[in-house]
């Protein structure tokens, strides 16, 4: 397939992209030439300039850098709208969770009713009245849901930008008050109790029912700390072979319209490895043999 790559290297860390730039790092490990390799047209774009937060609170919304934020989603909506008019695939490697709501923008706008596979270590459903920091990736998912300022729950001109029912989290350890929500969530101790296989089967009957498309959304804190070095980790999570059976099972039972890789941190990798694994994973995941 012509895959395009869009890099949203922006963290609520502040972390300026010379210094640290996730999308970089996973080219740096070979991401192109392993997509290159299995078949795929692979065209990458660079990555969304212009952008660098100040970790300053909004003093209306609570939020942290909220214009920027809004900014940075109006341009990645346009940019990753564009990719679609071109019937090509986004593959979107971003800093942080923040890049789902630019992303759901472009898919509301391009009127394509999409359900979210979210894995991620954290549920990030906090408002800027829990979360302790007001990082915009405390509150993404909840904002998609509705629950926000009007500026930014209806960036898209539709609301919700998401329904409950339309998404499914996997993988969390914190739970930061998705419970108060109608989404289905399975968390790492039930899919360790049902299993894998059953986890993705049951949680995503209901988009394959609705045949409904699906963009699979991947922090990689949902992974174990020990096999992925993370700014923010949560004891327990997958391990690579894990993950890497889960992403397929999600893949061959979906349609799935566009993948965003989120919170890979080049500098607490330091030899490098887990980036190299990443990589193999996200090509091995998207290989067209192992989609047969």
């Amino acid at each position: 397939m012509k895959i395009e790559i869009i890099g949203a290297p922006f963290n609520g860390l502040g972390t300026h992209p010379d210094i640290e730039n996730p999308a970089d790092g996973l080219r740096q490990a070979g991401l192109v030439s392993l997509l290159s390799a299995n078949g795929h047209v692979v065209d990458d774009l660079g990555d969304i300039n212009g952008f660098q937060g100040h970790d300053i609170r909004d003093p209306e919304t609570g939020i942290n850098d909220f214009d920027l934020w809004l900014g940075l989603s109006q341009k990645l909506s346009q940019t990753v709208g564009a990719i679609l008019d071109r019937n090509s695939f986004p593959l979107v490697l971003g800093g942080d969770c923040r890049m789902l709501v630019g992303i759901f923008s472009a898919l509301v706008q391009k009127k394509t009713n999409t359900g979210l596979v979210f894995l991620d270590g954290h549920a990030d459903f906090h408002t800027a009245d829990t979360s302790p920091t007001g990082d915009p990736a405390d509150m993404e998912l909840a904002i998609l849901t509705g629950r926000g300022p009007d500026q930014i729950t209806h960036l898209a001109g539709k609301y919700p930008m998401l329904n409950d029912r339309d998404v499914v989290v996997y993988g969390i350890r914190a739970w930061d008050h998705i419970a108060e929500s109608d989404i289905e969530v399975y968390d790492q101790q039930r899919i360790t109790k049902i299993g894998i296989d059953s986890a993705v089967k049951e949680g995503l009957r209901g988009f394959t029912q609705r045949e409904l498309p699906v963009w699979l959304h991947f922090d990689v804190d949902v992974l174990d700390p020990d096999v992925m070095p993370v700014m923010f980790p949560e004891p327990g999570g997958f391990n690579f072979e894990e993950i890497q059976s889960f992403l397929k099972l999600v893949w061959n039972s979906s349609k799935i319209e566009g993948l965003s890789i989120a919170c890979y941190h080049p500098r607490l990798d330091t030899d490098g490895s887990a980036g190299k694994r990443l990589v193999t994973l996200i090509s091995e995941v998207l290989s067209p043999l192992a989609n047969n």
